[in-house]
């Protein structure tokens, strides 16, 4: 293994197959990554172990086999200087209490896991602005997760959840959400709370209907909910929403001619046709399966 320090920051480390990241803090305060990369037979548990000259680790590939209790231990012990944690690809099942140490970090990227609750005192990473947890086991989330005031972008595509905290309408810099392919049988009210909300997917669930509040999200530009049980939408919608570009409603119990006559569509219709240029056909937005289920022809 060759690497060399500058001012206590690892520079270099020999290539090879796999590997993981490190991201430090440059002079002028810049986030920059290192790939490191594994040889044949190393002895990983070093080679992690050198990576943490840096200030800042963030990824762990799966190609690296490492005790993943050990691991997070040893990234929980740079605390205050993490800024990125990558463990997607593991078989974690458990998020440690301890992760509340990383009081800076503001990406965590937990895909492809086994995990089946979160830490109640997740809500003390304050500075968190993404976190994403798709492909796990989760079943529902803390209330704590409204005190993740700075966060932008939450991803829990492909999990278990049943239903969202009202406590998600706390989240007012929250720019994205994505909660396809769960169980969610509807939004909770305080969905409307979300004032920077601009993209919105809850496709793949078992929606009814959504809450009246939806209708404060102005800055909403997409609105993806295919394959639910959506009979109808909020009257509003189109009239009070006047960011809104797309609205995608394939394979839902409702009819274009419902769609069409709500007030504010023309508005919507213009928005749209300004977005991708080009003649709109009327079936875009909801598919022919959606057209005629509970349609009398």
């Amino acid at each position: 293994m060759v690497h060399s320090l500058i001012d206590g920051r690892m520079t270099g480390i020999e290539p090879a197959r796999g590997g993981f990241t490190i991201h430090y803090l440059d002079p002028l305060g810049h986030i920059c990554p290192y790939l490191h990369r594994r040889r044949k037979n190393a002895d990983i548990h070093f080679l992690f172990q050198a990576s943490l000259l840096g200030e800042n680790l963030v990824k762990i590939n799966s190609a690296i086999y490492l005790s993943v209790k050990g691991m997070i231990d040893d990234v929980l012990n740079l605390d205050k200087s993490v800024r990125t944690l990558d463990l997607t690809h593991n078989k974690i099942v458990d998020i440690p209490m301890e992760i509340s140490k990383l009081i800076n970090i503001q990406r965590l990227v937990l895909d492809d896991n086994h995990i089946e609750r979160l830490p109640v005192n997740l809500g003390k990473l304050q500075s968190l602005k993404v976190m994403t947890l798709d492909g796990n086991r989760i079943t529902s989330l803390p209330d704590e997760l409204g005190q993740l005031v700075r966060l932008e972008r939450l991803s829990i595509l492909g999990n278990m959840l049943t239903c969202l905290p009202e406590t998600i309408g706390s989240l007012r810099n929250l720019v994205l959400l994505n909660v396809s392919n769960n169980k969610l049988k509807s939004l909770p009210e305080s969905i409307g709370s979300c004032y920077s909300l601009e993209e919105l997917q809850a496709n793949d669930n078992l929606i009814g209907e959504l809450p009246a509040s939806i209708c404060n999200l102005i800055h909403l530009k997409s609105l993806c909910l295919n394959n639910n049980n959506i009979g109808q939408i909020p009257a509003n919608l189109l009239k009070d929403c006047k960011a809104l570009q797309n609205i995608s409603l394939h394979n839902n119990p409702i009819s274009m001619d419902q769609f069409q006559q709500m007030e504010g569509f023309e508005e919507f219709e213009a928005r749209r046709r300004k977005k991708f240029d080009k003649q709109i056909d009327s079936n875009v937005m909801i598919s022919s399966k959606g057209l005629n289920e509970g349609v009398d022809k």
